[in-house]
């Protein structure tokens, strides 16, 4: 394999897994106003407090913690559950083991290509079958699995990441550096930073303020030694209990509170900067510039000093890893073949955090990054609030979002508009016949206007041709792509949307497609099987793992979901291994958790679920769920157990699934009726909450934050964000933000298993399987690798030998 083809084929398949750096639902592509309330499933370690029905539960052997709304003082310390009211909860064995980075096998299923080595060449085309088809490819509007697919070929990131080594690399940023944020105390000699409240107020070292429930809003201003107004200045509230908040005074030195939990909170201010921060044996802390252009660099220049050195009195707040500088290449080009500029950067920070772009799912995780500020036109640097795990993984990925701004510059022009992205009230703005980049009329032009969303410029080797509504969508190779050593081979990418398996099928055979993708285990495995003549004589198959998982959900604002003995009880009644075995013909791998089972932050300690209806049939008991009436169905005050799982069209295989399901709980008495909708309506009504149970699948990356699916912000009726089962549990939010900021893997993972506990022991999901993606192919194409990564394969990198095309 040449240099080249070993390049466009590590680089493009971690792209893809930086592009997908937060979960996304896959699947085929009357809502209730109680609050979540905490569920009182006890487990014999660490018993029952009091069982939902007021009866006594059938054991009782101790008082357990209530996670949901007492937090352990170890967050880490989450036993895990063995046994519930006494009850011995049945565990499986996780059996399969796949290991993510490393190398990679290059056509390893096709006999053809190891019979017949060739060098990587240009031209030629494929067609490969998607089984839904996004609204828009506006990547901050739509996050769906299937626009990331497509877009991850039409947009790049900062940096890529090598996902055989794991290493990060150049590509748009040519170098980065990464700096911790150091804030000194009020009164540091010649940095003084000081408060001011109100016109009259004298300046101050801290002030304490108390905000009420009803507050609506607090002023403060930073000022220096001499009252005169410094902005850009950090400032501090420490609230009683929990974490310091983080706050930057705006230009003019001003900042307004808002919308802060009620409590006291003492305030500093205090100056900040930015280097590379090292403790000493003694205590004593050195803060060093990274480069001889940065500001600590020049202040030190006069002195003679090479570093600032600090004692720990004279800090108040370390972040570490939270400033990302990086230098641009100056030949990137948008497939129009203007110029790629931090001004594009600081447009896409700007339209992914307005409150009226659509982009709920992706703004989450740039909610935090406090500033994205160009230095020149090549030099970018952005600070997240505090630090954060994923923070470099989102700052080198922004770009991939990045809307270009002389394309809508010029449109607001032709309509008489100057585009600014200076935030403005809409008065401002019909004052001065603009528009800002964090507004209303923005945002709604943004979401709708088919100029960008149907056809978006982008920075990658691809650019989006013709799209036909419901048949495909033509994908054509840049000819002036601005770095030929990624710019893949195939000339033309055809995506075909097609829903049904079967018309795919037909599609394959009579070569209509040349790759069919997502293939279900009945045709894999039984129709392909052997395989047939045709198969053997022109296409391959092909298997491989990539972090996703397949579960059903269970809506916690249904009271009859609100006991977790209830929904571990619907775990125990469906034999997962045995579908797995005969239905999924063992393609596919039991789980316990939310995180990817080959990624590092699995705790393969929490065995999968087992089978067991009589533990089922008592812990149904104990939450209440008893036969009164002899009429075969349990019921609970009056209520019979009854519920609707709500489902996506055009999966045979799910199906089949809920049906085993429906039998399974019918036979302990719980009716269980299956509604299957077209994509958008369905994940319309996810999205309102709008279901009793739900089945669907996430598909992350190797290590995901688990914010978005689980923290207690997105548990109200109203949130329309990932946490669609309104999970709220006090411990998982403490888990959650633990972390968010713990940056050091041993740490973190230590965390990451400890809520993989809590997960298990509350069971807000009936987590079911990592399914084996399964494919077919045309034998022609060479280069071919799957990886254990989103999506697992990377058109980029195939091509055809000359005498095939």
């Amino acid at each position: 394999m040449d240099e080249r083809h070993r390049s466009v084929s590590i680089r493009h398949l971690v792209l893809l897994l930086l592009i997908f750096c937060f979960p996304v639902l896959v699947g085929c592509p009357s809502s209730s106003s109680n609050n979540p309330k905490p569920d009182n499933g006890a487990e014999s370690s660490s018993a029952l407090v009091e069982d939902v029905t007021g009866e006594p539960p059938a054991k009782v052997i101790a008082t357990e913690i209530n996670y949901a709304v007492e937090v352990p003082d170890d967050l880490t310390s989450i036993p895990l559950m063995t046994d519930v009211d006494g009850l011995d909860i049945p565990r499986l064995e996780d059996t399969k083991a796949v290991e993510a980075g490393g190398p990679i096998p290059v056509d390893e299923f096709n006999p053809a290509a190891k019979d017949n080595p060739t060098e990587p060449v240009t031209g030629g085309s494929i067609s490969i079958r998607f089984n839904s088809e996004p609204k828009t490819f506006n990547p901050i509007v739509e996050t769906s699995a299937v626009q990331s697919y497509i877009g991850s070929y039409v947009q790049e990131p900062l940096v890529w990441q090598d996902p055989e080594t794991l290493e990060y690399k150049p590509f748009i940023a040519h170098t980065w550096q990464v700096e911790d944020s150091v804030k000194l105390v009020s009164d540091f000699p010649g940095k003084e930073r000081l408060l001011l409240r109100g016109a009259d107020g004298e300046p101050v070292s801290e002030l304490e303020i108390e905000f009420a429930d009803d507050s609506k809003e607090v002023t403060l201003q930073t000022v220096d030694v001499d009252g005169q107004p410094v902005g850009g200045t950090w400032v501090g509230l420490r609230p009683a209990e929990g974490d310091i908040v983080h706050q930057w005074s705006d230009d003019s030195g001003l900042l307004k509170l808002t919308e802060l939990p009620a409590g006291k909170y003492k305030v500093v201010a205090g100056f900040e900067y930015y280097g590379k921060l090292e403790e000493g044996d003694d205590g004593k802390l050195t803060l060093s510039p990274v480069s001889k252009e940065h500001a600590l660099a020049k202040e030190l220049e006069a002195s003679g000093e090479e570093s600032l050195s600090l004692t720990e009195e004279q800090v108040v707040d370390v972040q570490r890893g939270t400033v990302f500088t990086y230098l641009l290449r100056d030949d990137v080009t948008w497939s129009d073949g203007s110029p790629f500029t931090t001004r594009d950067l600081e447009f896409a920070y700007a339209v992914v955090n307005n409150p009226y772009v659509d982009g709920e799912s992706l703004r989450v995780y740039y909610s935090d990054l406090v500033a994205c500020d160009a230095i020149d036109d090549h030099t970018i640097r952005m600070k997240y609030r505090q630090q954060y795990f994923r923070a470099f993984e989102f700052t080198l990925g922004l770009s991939f979002y990045a809307p270009p701004w002389h394309f809508f510059e010029k449109l607001f022009k032709e309509d008489g508009k100057t585009l600014t992205l200076d935030k403005l009230t809409p008065e401002e703005e019909t004052k001065l016949n603009s528009v800002s980049a964090s507004g209303q009329v923005f945002g709604k032009f943004f979401n709708t206007d088919d100029r960008y969303n149907l056809k978006p410029l982008g920075t990658g080797p691809y650019v989006i041709g013709d799209w036909e509504r419901s048949t495909q969508v033509d994908l054509k190779r840049r000819k002036d792509y601005w770095n030929e050593d990624y710019a893949g081979y195939l000339d033309q990418i055809l995506v075909k949307f097609i829903p049904d398996d079967p018309t795919a099928m037909q599609a394959l055979r009579g070569h209509k497609i040349d790759f069919f993708w997502n293939i279900s285990p009945e045709q894999y495995f039984e129709e392909l099987k052997g395989p047939p003549e045709w198969i053997k004589k022109d296409f391959v198959k092909a298997q491989w793992f990539y972090p996703s998982y397949s579960y059903l959900g269970w809506n916690m604002l249904k009271p009859k979901f609100q006991d977790r003995r209830t929904r571990l009880a619907m775990a125990l009644l469906f034999d997962a291994q045995e579908y797995v075995e005969k239905k999924l013909h063992d393609s596919a791998i039991l789980v316990s958790g939310s995180q990817y089972i080959f990624g590092p932050a699995y705790d393969h300690s929490v065995k999968p679920i087992g089978y067991d209806p009589e533990t089922a049939r008592d812990l149904l008991a104990d939450a209440g769920w008893i036969d009164t009436d002899g009429d075969n169905w349990l019921d609970r005050d009056g209520e019979k157990f009854e519920f609707e799982l709500l489902m996506p069209q055009g999966k045979p295989a799910t199906i089949a699934q809920a049906e085993i399901m429906q039998k399974r709980f019918q036979d302990v008495g719980i009716q269980m009726h299956v509604r299957t909708l077209e994509w958008a309506s369905f994940i319309s009504r996810v999205m309102a909450k709008d279901f009793d149970a739900v089945r669907l699948g996430w598909a992350m990356s190797l290590e995901s934050d688990p914010y978005q699916i689980w923290h207690s912000s997105g548990a109200a009726p109203e949130a329309r964000g990932s946490n669609a089962v309104s999970f709220s549990n006090k411990t998982a939010d403490a888990l959650i933000e633990k972390i968010r900021i713990s940056i050091d893997p041993e740490e973190r993972h230590k965390y990451m298993f400890a809520f993989h506990r809590l997960l298990d022991h509350e069971q807000p999901y009936m987590f079911l399987y990592t399914p084996q993606d399964l494919g077919v192919y045309n034998q022609k194409f060479r280069g071919v690798k799957f990886y254990p990564i989103r999506p697992g394969f990377d058109l980029r990198e195939w091509y055809i030998p000359k005498e095939l095309q």
